[in-house]
């Protein structure tokens, strides 16, 4: 059946009224918004960096742990799953010895407490080592998840100090408000990672070319000095040094910093942004807070010009 419009109703687009605002931009915007984050997060933030140190500093192998540069994955994801579902356990068995009174099912839960208050330990002190090196509105956002976070974890202690001193019921109570506050918590922290792209690999969707491509005059490529190109529209940072040349991605695998315009020191590339170092031979990561590798190149100079092509392996 075909509508028939006559030609006085029909609408441009520009004329139809704008839909309601998804809730997900209301309550990040709402986030977002709160400058009165900045306040706490300076001070918080400065201390950390200060702490750490910069790469080659004994602190900074510290950081490099906490972000999971030896595990080649960010840590910080991982450890959150304990405090999420054993607080998940915790709030069925409550609800399960409430209707049968079970002193098995009731120690259960509190072991199951226990246990997501030590998860929790080990997601705040990785999350903080994350959080340190983020700036704006994703900064604000990182911060209003962990003082939720820290909020939480702090509810969960008052309940099993409630549930160990006779106060059961009370205990259970505050446990569960503390579990209703953990998914809008881990609502933003699903804003981070999907939203904000924090704590992924930022060129896990660069492609390249099967072949080799021509991206410079191999008389230009100047020994020892950054030089950023473009492959297939791949960017990609090139470094002479003697009679080879290496080439890796340009775009940090952190949070997207521009590598051509950072240091080289003895075949090793520091992003300036936030410090990660990479090896030009190979991509791979030699301190953090970067966790995923760069992009690898194979190099071949023909006809006088300088070609790549990405490494399958990369």
């Amino acid at each position: 059946m075909t509508a028939n419009i006559q030609s006085g109703e029909q609408k441009s687009w520009a004329e139809t009224p704008p839909s309601t605002p998804p809730v997900r931009h209301v309550i990040g915007e709402f986030v977002e918004n709160q400058t009165w984050l900045d306040k706490l997060a300076n001070p918080i933030q400065q201390w950390l960096l200060g702490f750490f140190g910069q790469p080659g500093q004994p602190n900074r192998k510290l950081k490099d742990m906490l972000n999971g540069t030896w595990l080649g994955h960010s840590v910080h994801p991982v450890l959150t799953d304990i405090p999420i579902g054993a607080w998940s356990g915790t709030m069925l068995l409550d609800l399960v010895s409430l209707k049968d009174e079970s002193d098995g099912m009731a120690n259960g839960a509190d072991l199951s407490l226990v246990l997501g208050l030590l998860g929790a330990t080990g997601s705040a002190v990785t999350g903080l080592t994350d959080w340190s090196d983020l700036d704006g509105t994703d900064r604000r956002v990182g911060l209003m998840h962990g003082l939720l976070n820290g909020s939480i974890t702090v509810m969960y202690v008052v309940s099993l100090i409630l549930r160990r001193t006779g106060q059961r019921r009370a205990g259970i109570a505050v446990s569960s408000a503390g579990y209703l506050a953990s998914l809008f918590s881990a609502y933003l922290g699903g804003e981070m990672v999907f939203a904000k792209g924090i704590g992924v690999n930022h060129v896990a969707f660069e492609g390249g070319s099967d072949d080799f491509v021509a991206v410079m005059n191999a008389q230009e490529l100047v020994e020892g000095k950054l030089t950023r190109v473009d492959v297939a529209g791949i960017p990609a940072v090139v470094l002479k040094k003697g009679k080879s040349i290496y080439a890796i991605g340009a775009t940090c695998s952190h949070l997207g910093g521009p590598l051509d315009e950072g240091t080289i020191q003895d075949g090793v590339v520091q992003c300036p942004w936030h410090g990660s170092c990479f090896r030009m031979q190979d991509g791979s990561v030699v301190n953090g807070p970067a966790v995923y590798a760069q992009p690898a190149f194979d190099v071949r100079v023909r006809d006088g010009k300088i070609e790549l092509r990405r490494l399958e392996h990369a």
